[in-house]
């Protein structure tokens, strides 16, 4: 597994079999177990209302999410039965700044001989990965969620139907 495969953000497309007006409906509904919200007529947000990683590593909670695993949607209709939704989610590049300190010691130990131990410099990059993991985890359970969720709602509506 390349560990820079996970930094880059996550592209899921799928076509559910109801109409993008029942689809909003079903979106609007109450009881969902991730955070949603519409950012224009076709686009939203989605966001896990709860992260282990985001939550407890970086605390960052925008304005229009509960935590910072995020998915930005999009609907198009694709006739009056069917609607594709395109989720992608949030690049991580902002997290190679953790390899940024174990440069500086490298640089500090090359320059002034610190005596730095060799096993400190491997810290940051597992770290790193264990991190990039651990994210990329809370992506595909926000996609997971979000599918689950539809899925049902439209197998119920499609069940008081007949």
């Amino acid at each position: 597994m390349n560990p820079l495969s996970l930094i880059k953000s996550q592209n899921e497309c799928f076509e559910v079999n109801v109409g993008i007006e029942n689809l909003k409906q079903i979106l609007n509904r109450d009881g969902k177990k991730f955070h949603f919200k519409w950012q224009t007529e076709n686009r939203f947000i989605v966001s896990l209302n709860f992260s282990f990683g985001s939550n407890l590593l970086f605390d960052t909670n925008y304005h229009n999410t509960k935590s910072d695993i995020i998915a930005n949607g999009n609907v198009t209709e694709i006739n009056h039965s069917k609607t594709k939704i395109a989720l992608q989610t949030k690049s991580k590049y902002w997290l190679t700044l953790i390899l940024i300190v174990p440069l500086i010691m490298l640089t500090l130990e090359l320059s002034m001989n610190l005596g730095i131990p060799i096993p400190f410099y491997f810290v940051f990059p597992i770290g790193f990965i264990l991190i990039l993991n651990l994210v990329n985890k809370e992506d595909k359970r926000l996609i997971r969620k979000f599918k689950e969720y539809l899925n049902g709602e439209i197998n119920n509506a499609l069940q008081q139907h007949l």
